[in-house]
């Protein structure tokens, strides 16, 4: 029966990954289009009318008392994992491609692995040292030579924007840390409790950043990447994410990661006409060398799993 959990265990994490892989490239849409905090709290906004009816719907089955320290990494996961994850992919997807987004994303495995170590106590063997050591040659890779192959007045920005993006990774890694905290929290309840929890951090931004004459000049185009970050990469993607997290270990949960990144190169080369150069396939090269020696005779252990 383990067995079965297992598979089904990895299918959810899968499938959370390649949607939030996607969302690297509607993020870019919403990026152009709205002004970022306003932006994030318009996916929220979606998210929580969507997921909303499924938490009603279970809480009437499975009643669930919170703890002080529940509801405390239930904000840090909103705060880390919804917030700073959005806001910061939408700044830095202002200065660069989302090709470059998306490479970058896959170091998540790396950074959920030393993270791990130092938060949760989990070992990391020397095959997880050398995956984590590719996956920093690849994000370098693609740094050294966007400034060789930009011009002078780009590179500052894209940079910048890349940088700006690996600190985005590090608050997706976080969320992934606090999740392993709250193990007892069903996966639409505690999706439901960090929607609510992020739009309450981000609305009163939204409020100083909306550009109020700019509004109706939106179309209905404009809002359809908001719909799309709200259901599939907000309700579907935390549902499916929170309950394949909550079967396994933190640094197998980081090794699912890697297939954010290539979902976002693949949509951004096939929906934003974004060039894929020599420097990102070696840096694509790089990051899953890393974490296919991360993989490598890493002991999976399914913890026993509070009845949902």
């Amino acid at each position: 029966m383990s067995g079965q959990n297992n598979k089904i265990a990895y299918l959810q994490l899968f499938l959370a990954m390649a949607i939030v892989g996607s969302t690297v490239v509607v993020s870019k849409l919403i990026a152009d289009s709205f002004p970022t905090f306003f932006g994030t709290s318009l996916t929220l906004i979606v998210a929580l009318i969507g997921i909303t009816p499924f938490y009603l719907y279970q809480k009437k089955d499975i009643k669930i008392t919170l703890k002080t320290s529940d509801w405390k990494y239930l904000v840090l996961q909103s705060l880390s994992g919804v917030v700073l994850f959005r806001v910061l992919s939408f700044y830095g997807l202002k200065m660069t491609s989302s090709v470059d987004a998306g490479i970058i994303t896959s170091t998540t495995p790396a950074i959920i692995a030393l993270l791990a170590m130092f938060l949760l106590k989990e070992r990391i063997s020397k095959n997880m040292w050398i995956g984590i050591i590719f996956a920093i040659l690849g994000v370098s890779i693609i740094n050294l030579f966007t400034e060789v192959h930009n011009s002078p007045e780009g590179v500052n920005d894209k940079i910048s924007g890349n940088l700006i993006i690996i600190f985005a990774v590090a608050c997706e890694a976080l969320f992934t840390i606090f999740r392993k905290k709250t193990p007892n929290i069903p996966a639409i309840h505690g999706s439901f409790h960090i929607i609510w929890i992020g739009l309450v951090l981000s609305i009163p931004f939204a409020f100083l950043d909306i550009d109020y004459s700019a509004l109706r000049n939106y179309s209905f185009d404009d809002y359809l990447p908001i719909m799309y970050y709200g259901i599939f990469g907000s309700v579907i993607a935390f549902i499916l994410w929170f309950d394949g997290v909550s079967k396994v270990s933190a640094s197998v949960a980081g090794l699912f990661t890697g297939i954010m990144p290539v979902s976002a190169v693949i949509l951004s080369f096939l929906f934003l006409n974004e060039t894929i150069k020599w420097y990102h396939m070696i840096g694509v090269g790089l990051v899953l060398t890393g974490i296919y020696f991360g993989s490598r005779k890493n002991k999976i252990e399914i913890p026993e799993r509070v009845s949902q």
